[in-house]
């Protein structure tokens, strides 16, 4: 069972807050009792003054244990109010933050590739944490100044509700003020948001690509778009912090002015006996903290319609399904005994980079691909891991793979590119990361073996407890290369896609992973991109790609004998492998 996540049906911020209920519940008790029970407060207060004035001892104790005892009781029902507020947020923050990296790790990956870390990063965190507390804030204020505002009036009426009515008029001019601001300060803090997206983009490539950077003296020019972006945004904020700031000594103004009403008006039943000075002080007190909550308010309101520019970024990237990850990963993992391509078109942003490839491949089969730079082998092995729309038809065991579900066909198809990605975690841990159920120690030495990773593991400190670094930067890239192959050795997967998986390793290499493959492994169907045609002599078919299309199809010796490119390629290979 999931612990966070979207609450059931459509997921409004409404709907974030209720899924906790029962901490909603007994915040708002608290709250009603912190609000409502503390203008006994100010009233125990006004009687102890009059007790001290003139009572026997023993009543003035008893007036001070009345108003010790009502302050500690309401500020216990603030603590609990507090303490169930802050735990339903929490889980809310939580939810929101599950829900966006459900969303964005379940979209397509052609919609992914438009995206930027940095964007992202700051949805997540600076985003989700400005609508978090600013709705429990406005919460938190809704109890502890509308509430308390309407206890406070009710009192302050019962008093006297000439001069109540008189002194609080200023009350709904401050926040109308504070309403005449929204679209500004709208604008200001998705601006503000917007420059803290590229702003934490541009660090997050100044920091990826810093070598470069340095190797090509423009580290300069990079800090300089990212202190521009900082600049911007810093502006911006400021700009929004002045309007919600400037405006506050206006509203204490505005709500003070009822203070001297009060004042004059109750000095005057003082003085004509009317009131106690005891009875005076506590409306006073009263009036002077509904003033001061007057200015919470119109504060509250700035900052939510501030907040409402987050949300809108947050409800941009959460409105995608998450269908990778609502599939359920329950189901026996599929068999794949045959692999049939027909008239396969795929490509990028419209563009067209493959045309009507066709081929099949059976279990137990090596197929190589080849091809000269651009021919659309990278394409093709991207078409066939089901990650990308694509035109036409693959079909395993007659399914089409795009009819396959996600978590199915991530248990079926295994991929390692050229371009390896390693997480910063140990060699074991990058081997089996795409294995559910543990670490299978037979199964994780066979992987290593048909690797050729054994007597690299024998060099490393730590063998397979070795951390790789950031993106495997502790390793060479040959290390990297057969690290990744492992891996994909290890899911268990029917199809191996390796796209040019031997760049970075020596042909004696190469050739002991190939026969480990030849042997080992009759039971998948392994897809070998690779510039090497000299590795094809243990393929079963050899499929030559040019130009998007496949020019020349069928095994090593019948692609020989037809002395067609494949020939040409794979002579000057073997010439220059003598000659070294």
């Amino acid at each position: 069972m999931k612990l966070f996540g979207p609450p059931k049906g459509k997921e409004t911020l409404f709907r974030y807050l209720t899924k906790y209920m029962p901490q909603f519940v007994v915040s708002s008790i608290g709250g009603v009792i912190y609000n409502t029970a503390i203008v006994l407060g100010p009233i125990y207060m006004g009687r102890l003054i009059d007790a001290a004035g003139g009572a026997e001892g023993q009543v003035v104790v008893l007036s001070a244990l009345y108003f010790v005892g009502v302050t500690a009781f309401f500020q216990f029902a603030r603590y609990v109010k507090r303490w169930y507020m802050r735990d339903q947020f929490n889980r809310v923050a939580c939810d929101l933050r599950q829900t966006f990296i459900e969303r964005t790790l379940g979209r397509r990956l052609p919609d992914l590739e438009g995206e930027t870390v940095g964007d992202l990063m700051s949805r997540t965190v600076g985003d989700i944490t400005e609508v978090v507390d600013t709705v429990m804030v406005t919460l938190n204020e809704g109890w502890d100044t509308w509430l308390l505002m309407l206890s406070y009036l009710a009192v302050l009426l019962i008093y006297d509700w000439r001069i109540t009515l008189m002194a609080s008029i200023m009350v709904p001019i401050t926040v109308l003020l504070a309403q005449t601001a929204r679209h500004m300060l709208y604008r200001y803090s998705l601006s503000v948001r917007k420059m803290a997206s590229a702003s934490n983009s541009g660090l997050y490539r100044y920091l990826d690509g810093v070598s470069v950077l340095r190797l090509f003296g423009r580290e300069e020019s990079e800090a300089g778009g990212i202190k521009s972006a900082f600049s911007d945004q810093a502006r911006f904020r400021v700009k929004e912090l002045l309007l919600q700031q400037v405006l506050l000594p206006v509203y204490s103004l505005i709500a003070g002015l009822g203070i001297v009403v009060v004042i004059a008006l109750g000095g005057q039943k003082v003085a004509v006996g009317d009131w106690t000075v005891g009875t005076f002080n506590a409306f006073l007190v009263m009036f002077i903290a509904l003033s001061n909550r007057t200015r919470v308010a119109a504060r509250v309101f700035n900052r939510w319609h501030g907040a409402r520019a987050a949300w809108t970024r947050v409800q941009e990237k959460i409105r995608y399904p998450d269908a990778l990850l609502t599939e359920s990963v329950d189901d026996p993992r599929p068999n794949c005994s045959r692999l049939v391509v027909e008239d396969l078109s795929f490509g990028y942003s419209g563009t067209h980079v493959l045309n009507s490839v066709s081929f099949k491949a059976s279990k137990g089969q090596i197929i190589g691909i080849t091809g000269p730079v651009g021919s659309g082998k990278t394409s093709l092995a991207m078409a066939l891991t089901g990650l990308y729309p694509y035109q036409g038809s693959i079909r395993i065991d007659g399914v089409e793979l795009s009819e396959i579900a996600p978590a199915k066909r991530s248990k079926l198809i295994a991929y390692t590119g050229h371009e390896q990605f390693l997480f910063s975690m140990s060699v074991e841990e990058n081997i089996v990361f795409g294995s559910d159920g543990g670490m299978n120690a037979d199964r994780l030495d066979k992987a290593i073996r048909a690797s050729a990773l054994k007597e690299d593991l024998m060099s490393f400190d730590g063998g397979l407890a070795t951390t790789v670094g950031e993106k495997g930067v502790r390793v060479s890239g040959g290390q990297r290369q057969r690290i990744a192959l492992a891996r994909a050795v290890y899911s268990g997967s029917d199809i191996l896609i390796l796209d040019d998986p031997f760049s970075a390793v020596d042909i004696a290499t190469e050739q002991e992973i190939l026969r480990h493959f030849r042997t080992e492994f009759r039971d998948r169907v392994v897809v070998l991109f690779t510039h090497r045609v000299t590795s094809f002599v243990h393929a079963d078919r050899v499929i030559v790609l040019g130009n998007g299309s496949i020019t020349e199809q069928g095994t090593h010796e019948e692609l020989m004998r037809g002395r067609g490119v494949y020939s040409e390629i794979f002579s000057a290979q073997k010439f220059m492998e003598a000659e070294a």
